[in-house]
């Protein structure tokens, strides 16, 4: 068979005039495409562009809106004619041809709102502020909206171009019906929900680049959305299961004062990624929150802080707040599992000694206001950084049993040597305990001890040493080896640091980056004496 191209009559649009001004409104500043790279392939094709042609041989579409008569007269109008607009015959048809997708699609920003006439809608809706689309289209339908946006109505029709990137299959490959690798999101959503789809998609993408996908990772966030829902209920038990009277005059433990810093520090994160249209780094930032620090650290204290008729009612309020707070910044990645569980979360507070905290909050997650974030507060770092040597030690006891094939079930005894700490331990040690796995009554702390405990492990967490009585239960070679592994790795974060302050950093980088090293190098300096102290 023999392939040749034919010539035919098509219909043309002279695009250069309308091009120039598409150009102009991006290098203005008019119209800003993220991420900024793309103007470059925004430029090359106006640049270079050619005449449109408009006209398709299809069976849909708008048609071309002309008509000829037997004569071969051409009448073009916006209404349909009833005859010839040259020489009056009624015996017309119109040009069987339809415009291109890309020219009707072109219109939409303003078609859709009652142009040319100047209604309400076209009004308050023209032109709009963002435009989402995909960076594989950014000529065929950015480009021509920009163009006739600005040829009809004489204004661009958006301010930003956010473009999103291609969803591939779990090897980064084109789906494709013939590839077989094409993933059904009805199938998936079916499997494991639409909030799950929607977080996989979300969270996996970044401005302008391509996004795999493979069902293990909706499976992932499957889990997450379950997480959601178990925390909803340990808050929801708690606030219907305290029965003392409420106060309102408590006072915040140090988990209280964490968890909430960390919220409002998430906030502020949460707001500055959005502004970069970081969408999917501000998701994953929301998940680690919830399942990490609100989940796994701040409700396993309020576990034991309910218990406590001195801490329970402050613990329920910091719990009902700083879950609501967490649903609506998790909202927008996962409607349905965030908006039942709120319903159930305003249900229990209306309806118990907490009503306050509800007070003026909507019926509906959806329209309730989105978290704002606040100043950074003084109180903000102490509490960060106090509660963080906490979860050092308690990852660092956890850590010991692993490696020493220690049951979590046993209870440990451990002896502090706190150092300028003590005060803080002194307050914290019934939460390394719980957390830890120690024997309460068996956690001694002192500020210095004069005599190493025979028979220890020993861990070093910056000037804190803890000695833990592992008689019969693991070798002193091997409590050896682990100690010269750690003092190897201290010296070797030392050699990095000196070298990178004696260096060319120390005059270049800002005063407060300097001085954040110096304090690193400091902190591992003071490690490995005690670790070479303990080798001894």
């Amino acid at each position: 068979e023999i392939v040749e191209p034919m010539i035919s009559e098509q219909w043309f649009v002279k695009i250069e005039s309308l091009a120039n001004a598409g150009l102009a409104a991006v290098k203005k500043g008019d119209i800003r495409i993220v991420p900024e790279r793309f103007e470059k392939t925004y430029f090359n094709w106006l640049e270079n562009i050619k005449d449109w042609c408009i006209s398709r041989q299809l069976w849909w579409g708008h048609r071309i809106p002309v008509w000829y008569c037997p004569d071969g007269h051409m009448t073009v109008a916006r209404e349909d004619p009833t005859q010839c607009s040259t020489c009056g015959s009624k015996d017309i048809r119109q040009d069987e041809d339809v415009l291109d997708t890309w020219f009707s699609s072109g219109l939409w920003p303003f078609s859709t709102l009652g142009w040319p006439d100047e209604t309400p809608d076209l009004k308050y809706f023209y032109p709009t502020s963002y435009m989402e689309t995909g960076y594989d289209i950014l000529f065929f339908w950015v480009a021509r909206m920009t163009m006739m946006g600005l040829e009809f109505t004489g204004r661009a029709p958006f301010h930003t171009v956010y473009l999103h990137g291609l969803v591939r299959d779990e090897h980064g490959q084109k789906m494709s019906k013939t590839k077989g690798n094409v993933i059904d999101p009805l199938t998936v959503m079916d499997e494991f929900g639409t909030d799950a789809l929607r977080f996989t998609l979300l969270v996996g993408s970044t401005p302008g680049n391509d996004t795999n996908v493979g069902v293990k990772k909706v499976e992932a966030n499957r889990n997450f959305a379950n997480k959601i829902w178990n925390a909803g209920r340990f808050v929801i038990n708690a606030i219907d299961g305290h029965e003392s009277a409420v106060t309102g005059k408590t006072k915040k433990t140090l988990a209280d004062s964490w968890i909430e810093a960390r919220l409002r520090q998430l906030t502020r994160d949460v707001e500055r990624l959005f502004q970069a249209f970081q969408y999917g780094e501000a998701g994953r930032q929301i998940y680690e929150f919830i399942w990490g620090d609100f989940a796994d650290w701040y409700v396993e204290i309020a576990k034991g802080q309910l218990q406590n008729e001195k801490t329970s009612e402050q613990t329920v309020r910091t719990l009902a707040q700083v879950f609501d707070a967490s649903l609506r910044l998790l909202h927008p990645f996962t409607p349905f599992v965030t908006e039942e569980v709120w319903g159930h979360l305003h249900s229990a507070l209306r309806d118990s000694k907490f009503s306050e905290i509800a007070k003026g909050w909507p019926d509906a997650l959806i329209v309730a206001k989105f978290p704002e974030p606040g100043k950074v507060e003084a109180w903000e770092e102490t509490s960060l950084n106090e509660f963080a040597l906490i979860q050092e030690i308690t990852r660092s006891i956890r850590n010991l049993r692993a490696e020493k094939g220690i049951s979590p079930a046993k209870k440990l005894a451990t002896h502090f040597s706190a150092g300028d700490r003590k005060k803080l331990l002194d307050e914290q040690s019934a939460v390394i305990a719980a957390l830890a796995g120690l024997e309460a009554d068996q956690v001694k702390i002192e500020k210095s001890i004069k005599k190493k405990p025979e028979d220890s492990a020993v861990l070093v967490i910056g000037s804190i040493e803890v000695y833990i009585p592992l008689t019969g239960l693991v070798d002193a070679a091997g409590d050896k080896a682990r100690l010269e592994k750690e003092l190897k790795e201290a010296q070797s974060h030392i050699e990095r640091l000196e070298k990178l302050l004696s260096s060319d950093f120390a005059g270049k980088a800002p005063a407060a980056v300097v001085d954040k090293e110096g304090e690193k190098l400091a902190g591992y300096r003071k490690t490995a004496e005690k670790l070479k102290a303990q080798l001894k």
